[in-house]
């Protein structure tokens, strides 16, 4: 489910919408769970952004295995040569109650990380 589609099953959540009630179709919209608590959503989609490893990600073994070869077999793209693993050129620090890492890029964001949603769960198959 998109962004966008997400935004809209939240606007047809009333009762005059055709939010399902039928358990027969369990992909049909549902009611919210819970009532919405937020007012506002800042939506960053960062394509062609920084990477998540300079910005919000921490990856420990990247910094440990930084300068060497991939560990796994090349992926095939456009490109002549395949360059090593590179760290981020960033420090990271610990913010907020959460604990929750974030780079030296965003030190005024990183005063707001208990107030933010972070999804690092997103899987990607090309090389880029």
């Amino acid at each position: 489910m998109g962004f966008g589609q997400m935004a809209m099953a939240t606007l047809l959540a009333n009762e005059n919408s055709a939010v399902a009630s039928d358990k027969s179709r369990p992909l049909a919209p549902q009611l919210p769970m819970f009532p919405a608590r937020a007012k506002r959503v800042i939506f960053l989609f960062m394509k062609g952004g920084p990477s998540q490893v300079d910005t919000f990600e921490y990856k420990e073994k990247l910094q440990q295995d930084d300068g060497k070869d991939l560990p796994f077999d090349k992926p095939r793209v456009q490109f002549a040569a395949t360059g090593k693993l590179l760290k981020s050129p960033w420090k990271f620090r610990r913010y907020g109650e959460s604990g929750k890492l974030v780079s030296d890029l965003f030190p005024n964001v990183a005063q707001h990380v208990d107030d933010m949603c972070f999804l690092h769960g997103v899987h990607g198959t090309n090389a880029a």
